[in-house]
């Protein structure tokens, strides 16, 4: 069971205001406010009254009337396969100190008890953390399909808005439509936000939905330090208020007398954006022993990947690329697919490089020469299988990948997963197959390849690649012997680790980027990295969505990169078959976060597949103008600082304070001109300078913070002090 700790821990967290929340929910008119007191602080109350029932009420701020929140009756729901056990009656034990309240849940049939565990931390007055554990009370097994936590009902109107339903929310869930991670709700909406595999390559994700509005939020988020296969599904019910909960279908079994804890959780309540409930849920894992990594000084160095050039790269191509991307100050260069002879066996390509390692180390060594630093691609525990394709699938023979053979499913097809079924999983894009993560030696094999490539190439950092790399399904292979087939699942993280832990010990300096291919990132990978990245983003605000989302995670000690400019300008044209580029790339919204820009522009005179992508004289320019501004600047070195909703505020403002200096940054999706304020000015006076084009634009005051602008698209701006 998640531990309620109140002496040590949760004191570090930065407590947010609290704005009252209600619930429109059928224990609504249940006068709350009568019963005794049994856990409460200034801001929530828990109130057992005559029946048992416990009801938990909140208030807008201390001392002001209380109102209701959610009814303990409700509290949790058990499915056992052919019935609910739901008929519960609630009675309270003892609280302990004043800061924990224990509620015990009896079914009328007497053979299930749960006893659930609040506690408001001191220091985090707006979470209220619970942990639930069963029990079998009967002397025969009781077989559990399913089970709810919470069922929580919200109502958008008590919370400021016009409709029952019209919040912003954060959905963490992983799907191969790669939805934006943030979206006002609609009429009917339903996501399941299930953790585990929700496409035979899509799954996990972060285990936190939030909803918002204007004036205040709430956020159910789960306290389990490893993956679990939950959901918190969101529904807009009929009567258009909004449910939240935590549930489980991943069956068990209670032995008589046994006790099980579920998964724990917290209930999270803030103002302003989504921002603020991940700051807080960050702090409560990291409590509870969670640790994000530090990046090392070179991971904020922008990048040139070569994937410009796709998976036909020539070693001349790059060659011929390199003393401009030296010229412009970028830092990185990435190796991109291409370089392989297959997914899984990880050897030169020898088509490309003839003279096998050797001729690659060549092109590695003539990198360094410009002082730049190399991160080599690859995809993690998958392989290529033309023997398996031809049998299963002969149909497809045409498509990428299909009849590339690895040698490693020649050698071990053993270490492939299999479902259910017996089948393979394939991962889509590349026509692979998943391996094992949880089988040590694919875990070796990796580690292998790493010191390889660290002691052998010489290489600097890995972009770990793929949509496959936040989840695997059940692993029901029976020579791996897993105690539970959920064994590989859960094992995702660890693999990761295991890498982190040998290029780490090879080269403290190196750079681990996970790049799950435009879904939302595994929360659990996040300990293994030290560089995220907007991963494919398609338009500008996900770049800046995806920065935020990590800074409120993640702080400012870890890089995000915001990936290629080149993604987010481009429109595909099915006439011609291809992407065009749809006017200029977009520095500023990486800029903006905080982020590292990385580019793939190609060289002009060069044959190549796109031209779209050639940096031309004009472009050069203004990539050198953009450049030569997160060179000297470095707003990535600065805090980003949440104080603007990118919700509700207009125009979309971010603000990063590095010193003295604040970087405010403002976008729109039309011509803006109106009046913006410059919150969280220290005292003084400061200049207002347009970061791109170097002109002083006013001055203003912490006490008049603000002035009239008038901009297209995107403006920066820095402010120093006078």
């Amino acid at each position: 069971m998640f531990q309620v700790k109140i002496k040590r821990k949760y004191y570090f967290i930065k407590e947010i205001t609290f704005i009252g929340l209600i619930s429109f929910g059928v224990f609504l008119n249940a006068s709350p406010n009568k019963g005794n007191e049994i856990l409460g602080n200034g801001h929530f109350k828990l109130i057992q009254n005559h029946k048992g029932e416990i009801s938990f009420l909140c208030c807008d701020t201390p001392g002001s009337k209380f109102r209701y929140l959610f009814m303990a009756k409700n509290f949790l729901t058990m499915n056992s396969g052919n019935k609910n056990i739901n008929d519960f009656t609630t009675k309270s034990v003892p609280k302990r100190n004043g800061k924990i309240v224990s509620l015990l849940f009896i079914n009328n049939t007497n053979d299930v008890e749960a006893v659930v565990d609040f506690c408001i931390p001191p220091t985090n007055t707006n979470t209220l953390i619970c942990s639930t554990s069963i029990k079998n009370r009967s002397d025969n097994p009781v077989s559990i399909a399913s089970y709810s936590l919470g069922q929580f009902v919200f109502d958008a109107r008590y919370f400021g808005s016009d409709s029952a339903y019209n919040f912003w929310s954060f959905q963490g869930g992983s799907y191969p439509e790669r939805p934006d991670w943030i979206f006002p709700l609609s009429k009917n909406y339903f996501r399941k936000n299930y953790q585990g595999m929700n496409a035979e390559d899509y799954g996990g994700g972060m285990p936190i939905v939030d909803l918002w509005t204007r004036q205040q939020g709430v956020a159910i988020a789960s306290l389990s330090l490893t993956p679990e296969l939950i959901s918190l599904p969101v529904t807009v019910q009929k009567n258009e208020s909004v449910s939240l909960a935590l549930s489980s279908e991943e069956p068990f079994v209670l032995k008589p007398h046994e006790e099980k804890n579920l998964i724990p959780f917290a209930i999270i309540f803030h103002r302003g954006d989504f921002y603020n409930a991940l700051s807080v849920y960050s702090g409560l894992l990291q409590a509870e022993g969670m640790q994000f990594p530090i990046s090392p000084a070179s991971a904020f160095a922008p990048e040139w990947c070569a994937w410009g050039y796709q998976r036909n790269f020539t070693k001349e191509q790059i060659l011929r690329t390199l003393p401009k991307v030296k010229e412009l100050g970028l830092g990185w260069v990435t190796l991109d697919d291409g370089w392989q002879n297959a997914n899984g066996d990880w050897n030169i390509d020898v088509k490309k490089f003839p003279g096998g390692e050797k001729d690659f180390i060549s092109l590695i060594d003539s990198i360094h020469s410009f002082g730049l630093k190399v991160r080599l691609w690859f995809t993690p525990f998958d392989a290529h299988d033309a023997v398996y394709n031809k049998k299963y699938f002969p149909e497809r023979a045409n498509e990428f990948g299909m009849n590339l053979q690895s040698h490693i499913a020649v050698l071990h097809p053993d270490w492939f997963l299999q479902t259910a079924n017996g089948s393979r999983s394939k991962v889509s894009w590349w026509n692979s197959f998943l391996l094992c993560p949880a089988v040590p030696e694919v875990q070796n094999y990796y580690k292998d390849f790493i010191t390889r490539t660290i002691i052998e190439w010489k290489i600097d950092g890995f972009k770990i690649d793929g949509q496959h790399l936040n989840a695997v399904p059940n692993c029901f292979n029976p020579a791996h012997k897993h105690q539970a087939s959920k064994g590989s699942f859960q094992s995702v993280p660890h693999f990761f680790k295991e890498l982190q832990v040998v290029a780490e010990k090879l080269n403290s300096e190196i750079v681990m980027q996970l790049c799950p291919c435009g879904t939302n990132y595994n929360l659990y990978n996040l300990s293994y990295v030290n560089q995220v990245v907007g991963s494919d983003p398609v338009t500008p605000f996900q770049v800046r969505l995806k920065g935020k989302t990590f800074k409120a995670i993640l702080g400012k000690s870890v890089a995000y990169s915001g990936d290629h400019v080149e993604l987010t300008n481009r429109e595909w044209n099915s006439g011609q078959g291809k992407f065009l580029a749809n006017g200029w790339e977009d520095f500023a919204s990486t800029l903006a976060v905080g982020g590292v820009p990385a580019t793939k522009f190609t060289s002009p005179n060069i044959a190549q597949e796109d031209s779209s992508l050639m940096l031309t004289p004009q472009k050069e320019l203004y990539w050198k103008k953009w450049l030569g501004i997160y060179n000297k600047e470095k707003m990535s070195d600065g805090e980003y600082l949440n104080l603007y909703d990118i919700a509700f505020d207009k125009p979309e403002t971010h603000l990063i304070k590095k010193g003295n200096e604040f970087y405010y940054s403002f976008f729109s999706e039309t011509d803006f001109t109106g009046t913006i304020i410059f919150r969280g000015l220290t005292k003084g006076k400061y200049s207002v300078k347009d970061l791109l084009t170097g002109e002083k634009l006013d001055e203003v005051s912490s006490k008049h913070p603000s002035m009239q602008i008038t901009f297209q698209s995107s403006l920066l701006l820095k402010l120093e002090k006078i």
